[in-house]
């Protein structure tokens, strides 16, 4: 999938994502259409109607690569929609710019409101919705600075996305855009790659994992009644916590399950280096 059609097949699916990423207050429901000038039969980006008449039209450009006449394309395209139709709507002129250095920024005309012409950034406009989560986390890969850091943002992105509550078909969809985003971003990656780090679970977040957890929690306080001890107690808590989290790992990796007495009888210290070398193998596996 080309970047540009990352974007397309969003707005598509959700023409409020638009608004969002740009600050724009929707004057009414839009839907996103690819129209074409029939003189040149040239196809337009993306096209945005109000679809009660009130809301002004808007002209959309994607932009992932150098080109000086950007500018030049997009007046000629507003240009010839204008001249064949009857509409007389008011216009937003959007470019869209993956990263600001593809901006020329030679736009030769000015506008006259209520016309307006709005630059956007991805970078910036990702940047202003923060931790939000919505469809335009699909977009965040393309961002990204540091493939390392994939591991941990991959599944942050998955869970913002389920949060959302939407349905089957529409999670898939959003859950698909954002492996094409990835790829995009990181085109030497394999899907596969990416499809294991969004469907890898931290361990300590699935209900097994918990219920192993908790047993974990029981063992160590009973370990810590013992001690009769504070420390005693609040060491066997923490001991009882770990040794949930590693049984859970060993299970999921259908390893030999290391018997209870065994681990108690190692300090918290061992233990988390265990489970840190279980998980790193986890998420390899």
């Amino acid at each position: 999938m080309k970047t540009d059609s990352l974007f397309y097949e969003l707005f598509k699916a959700h023409p409020a994502s638009l608004f969002e990423l740009a600050g724009l207050e929707a004057d009414g429901e839009y839907v996103f259409e690819s129209i074409t000038v029939k003189s040149t039969e040239k196809r337009m980006d993306g096209f945005f109607r109000s679809t009660d008449g009130s809301g002004s039209d808007i002209f959309l450009e994607v932009q992932g690569y150098d080109d000086n006449k950007i500018y030049w394309r997009l007046l000629r395209e507003i240009s010839t929609r204008y001249e064949q139709a009857e509409d007389k709507q008011e216009f937003i002129a959007v470019v869209l710019f993956v990263d600001e250095k593809y901006d020329p920024k030679n736009c030769p005309v000015k506008f006259v409101s209520p016309n307006r012409l709005i630059r956007l950034y991805l970078p910036k406009c990702l940047k202003a919705i923060r931790d939000k989560a919505g469809p335009l986390t699909v977009l965040k890969p393309l961002v990204l600075s540091d493939k390392e850091k994939l591991p941990e943002a991959v599944p942050q992105w998955k869970a913002e996305i389920d949060s959302l509550k939407l349905s089957e078909s529409t999670e898939k969809l959003l859950i698909d855009l954002l492996e094409n985003a990835i790829i995009s971003r990181f085109p030497k990656m394999t899907f596969e790659e990416i499809q294991k780090m969004i469907h890898y679970t931290p361990i300590e977040k699935t209900v097994v994992g918990q219920e192993l957890i908790q047993m974990g929690r029981i063992e160590g306080r009973m370990e810590g009644r013992t001690e009769g001890r504070m420390e005693g107690r609040m060491e066997g808590i923490e001991k009882g916590k770990i040794i949930g989290k590693i049984h859970l790992a060993q299970r999921l990796m259908k390893r030999p399950i290391t018997p209870e007495k065994k681990l108690l009888a190692q300090s918290p210290k061992e233990l988390r280096a265990i489970l840190k070398k279980l998980e790193t193998e986890l998420k390899a596996w």
